[in-house]
């Protein structure tokens, strides 16, 4: 009896070892790809609250105070004429990576996709959704000029802007492919949002996944070839952290979900910028405006996508997608001639121009770095 239970329970013992991590292993899940992961992660560690978008303007600058002479009346203007409504945060790139390491710890993934990247330019365009998803606010790019104070901005009557984007580019023409990597863009150089907004922690998983499964196709590549190959928008062909992941990643965040309130806004005012009744303004079947009788020019749309290209192209006013607003093409790009558009004016401080298309020019891109 005292020999037979050790020999009993070595049995029981062995079979419970064998059976019972092999029922566990028939019912695990399959691995999720690290884009969910990391997108997931983000979700958990940096809950997303409710309310407006922060009041903090910030801008880097890789090496700090070393702001090129050129450029730095348009720092100060974007500092000096949104005070006291709006803080202003100018810091250098390393000042912003810790900033960044503190934020990330929790996702070391994050840290690790940012420290691949063989460029600054790269590295540049990732701190910026890292920098805005840590703290919150609007982010511009240092070689903008500010138009207009951001207290004239576009304001939506319901719901408090969480996330605002300016459409880049938008060219309609059956050679747009030609010239552009998307039908239509979204800008990086100047965005607002709030702080863990989750399109940026969507935004963020997306290049983090893309560059960890092509981590040796990045490191092997020539990027300062690579990023001297400009489209018609001056925008490297070969980017994956610019304006077109920026611009993938928005639509899906866009597409993900049912929204309780999509507006589009229009002013009959506005007619004016197409004066031949020919090429008046119009609202279509979905609230867009469009000149009459243009065709809309670009790839097929996916039939369960209620947001594409043709949400927004040709639009001369914000779109409003509960608390997202699109802003048109003026917004953060002007016109060919802003001399006709403002009246002559260089800045419009006290919001002078409150009528029209041109009401909605609030900066521009300079291109001068």
């Amino acid at each position: 009896m005292f020999v037979a239970k050790p020999l009993l329970l070595s049995v029981l013992s062995f079979v419970l070892v064998v059976l019972v991590p092999s029922q566990y292993l028939k019912a695990a899940p399959k691995p999720v790809d690290l884009l969910a992961s990391t997108e997931h992660k983000l979700l958990q560690h940096h809950p997303f609250s409710d309310g407006a978008a922060e009041r903090t303007i910030w801008q880097f600058w890789e090496r700090g105070e070393l702001v090129p002479e050129n450029l730095k009346p348009f720092v100060e203007r974007w500092r000096d004429i949104n005070a006291p409504d709006y803080a202003h945060r100018f810091l250098g790139t390393l000042a912003v990576r810790k900033r960044v390491d503190v934020c990330f710890e929790n996702e070391p993934e994050v840290l690790r996709a940012l420290d691949l990247l063989p460029h600054e330019k790269l590295q540049h365009e990732f701190l910026k959704y890292l920098l805005i998803y840590c703290e919150g606010g609007l982010y511009a790019d240092i070689d903008t000029d500010i138009f207009k104070p951001v207290r004239h901005w576009f304001e939506p009557r319901v719901l408090n802007t969480q996330l605002l984007v300016g459409v880049q580019t938008d060219h309609n023409t059956e050679n747009w492919a030609d010239l552009y990597n998307r039908r239509l863009t979204f800008g990086t150089h100047i965005f607002v949002a709030k702080k863990h907004h989750p399109f940026l922690a969507k935004l963020i998983g997306r290049i983090v996944d893309y560059v960890h499964k092509n981590k040796a196709k990045i490191q092997a590549a020539n990027w300062e070839d690579r990023l001297s190959a400009l489209d018609a928008a001056s925008e490297p062909v070969a980017s994956f952290t610019g304006p077109s992941m920026f611009t993938d990643v928005l639509f899906e965040y866009l597409n993900s979900q049912d929204w309780k309130l999509v507006s589009s806004v229009f002013k009959e005012e506005q007619a004016y910028l197409f004066p031949n009744e020919a090429s008046a303004t119009k609202k279509d079947s979905v609230g867009r405006t469009e000149k009459q009788n243009m065709p809309v020019y670009g790839p097929e749309v996916p039939k369960n996508s209620k947001f594409s290209y043709k949400t927004f192209s040709m639009a001369v006013g914000p779109v409003q997608i509960d608390s997202t607003v699109i802003l048109p093409p003026i917004s953060f790009n002007g016109l060919l001639d802003l001399n006709d558009a403002t009246g002559g004016l260089q800045y419009d401080n006290d919001n002078s121009i409150s009528r029209g298309y041109a009401s909605l020019y609030y900066a521009r891109k300079l291109n001068e770095i």
